[in-house]
């Protein structure tokens, strides 16, 4: 069987849905083969390159930026461990909770080894963990004051939709992961399988980055 990807992606009250939902979709309509994609409607596919599924801190119901409500796939103490974490971001309010929570950070942090993208504002959360120490890094325009004065020896990136530093990627704003999703896909597998994803959730990206 082809490589597969288990990824993890982090949820917490007030999380911005498109944050999440974006990487979520995308890597979900990712195919091994073009003649997989039709397959993908009558939900027929077993083999798929990621396997994704969602994580908070106790694994209760999330209430999502705007009201939204979704109930995660695993706690922190019952997930398996994940080869790539998506870190989403939120408003103000989410961003002062997540800084503040110790288990979220250490979480993170401790996932230093494996493949780590955040999207937004979940740059800052990976700030907190020390993970982008002497890194460069972007985040949601809205944010990059907040990230550049609030951690000084991170390099914040502007205009820009996403900064590869290796094993840590953070990307800009809201719609942003969908970008770095596929940049993500083309980073594990190739050009091909990435366009072939883009076109199957028909979304343009010139994979120039």
């Amino acid at each position: 069987m082809p490589k597969q990807y288990n990824v993890g992606i982090l949820l917490f009250d007030y999380v911005d849905a498109l944050d999440f939902t974006g990487p979520y979709e995308v890597f979900n309509m990712t195919t091994y083969r073009k003649e997989d994609v039709k397959k993908l409607l009558t939900n027929d596919l077993e083999e798929k390159p990621f396997n994704v599924q969602t994580v908070s801190v106790d694994g209760k119901k999330i209430k999502v930026h705007h009201g939204l409500t979704v109930i995660p796939d695993f706690s922190f103490s019952n997930c398996p461990k994940f080869d790539i974490i998506i870190v989403p971001g939120g408003p103000l309010k989410a961003i002062n909770n997540v800084t503040k929570n110790k288990e979220i950070i250490d979480w993170i942090a401790s996932y230093e080894n494996q493949l780590i993208a955040s999207v937004c504002t979940g740059a800052l959360f990976l700030a907190k963990s020390g993970l982008l120490l002497e890194k460069k890094a972007t985040t949601n325009k809205a944010a990059l004051e907040l990230l550049a004065k609030g951690y000084p020896d991170i390099k914040v990136i502007r205009d820009v939709k996403f900064v590869d530093e290796g094993n840590i990627i953070t990307s800009a704003g809201v719609s942003s992961g969908i970008n770095m999703a596929l940049y993500i896909v083309k980073k594990l597998f190739d050009k091909e399988t990435a366009i072939r994803t883009s076109n199957t959730i028909e979304f343009q990206d010139n994979f120039t980055q």
